[in-house]
């Protein structure tokens, strides 16, 4: 009877949640990638507005739309 209450109380002790978790193993490169993203976008967008500036048409200055 001994052997039957070890055989299942071991798979129930590994299915506690006792450990590292998935989360707890990937956190590190999600933060990485986030940031990563993060500052592609910036660059992209600082770029278009770069872009849109400096190339702007000089003849549309005080030109009425509408």
């Amino acid at each position: 009877m001994r052997w039957a209450l070890g055989a299942v109380s071991a798979p129930l002790a590994a299915l506690s949640g006792t450990g590292v978790t998935n989360l707890d193993q990937t956190n590190a490169l999600v933060w990485t990638m986030i940031g990563i993203g993060s500052a592609g976008a910036i660059v992209t967008f600082a770029f278009l507005v770069y872009a849109l500036w400096k190339f702007r048409d000089p003849n549309a200055k005080g030109r009425r739309y509408g």
